[in-house]
């Protein structure tokens, strides 16, 4: 299945919901954390990554982290911008990034990238 990411940008509001919708968006397959040839990376600020069957799934994916977000948050949360596009030639920098540690080794490099997401302390 093909890669896609995600930038967007949600109204900031009190709470603000940028941590609600992140640990949200984990279970629907959407990540933080990448993977180049060589290196782990966070991303920017509001840009996810995630592999889905196609444009369509990866929409549907991140309006679920968003509504299970809005739940949690007990508020409707403004969608402002999102772009969605599959990955193709891309490179990426990061002032976060270091080379995979095994114990944090998936079978994928999505794996791979969520069990850092998860447990690695260098990215929380």
């Amino acid at each position: 299945m093909p890669a896609y990411l995600v930038s967007y940008d949600l109204k900031s509001g009190n709470p603000s919901p940028h941590a609600t919708f992140l640990a949200s968006a984990e279970p629907e397959g959407w990540l933080y954390i990448c993977k180049s040839a060589t290196k782990i990376f966070r991303l920017p600020n509001t840009t996810l990554w995630g592999v889905f069957e196609d444009v369509a799934a990866a929409n549907a994916a991140f309006d679920r982290a968003l509504a299970a977000a809005e739940a949690q948050l007990g508020r409707r949360i403004i969608l402002e911008k999102r772009i969605v596009t599959r990955l193709g030639d891309w490179s990426a920098r990061s002032d976060l990034m270091k080379a995979p540690e095994p114990r944090y080794a998936g079978r994928t490099d999505l794996e791979t990238c969520r069990l850092h997401q998860l447990g690695d302390p260098f990215f929380t």
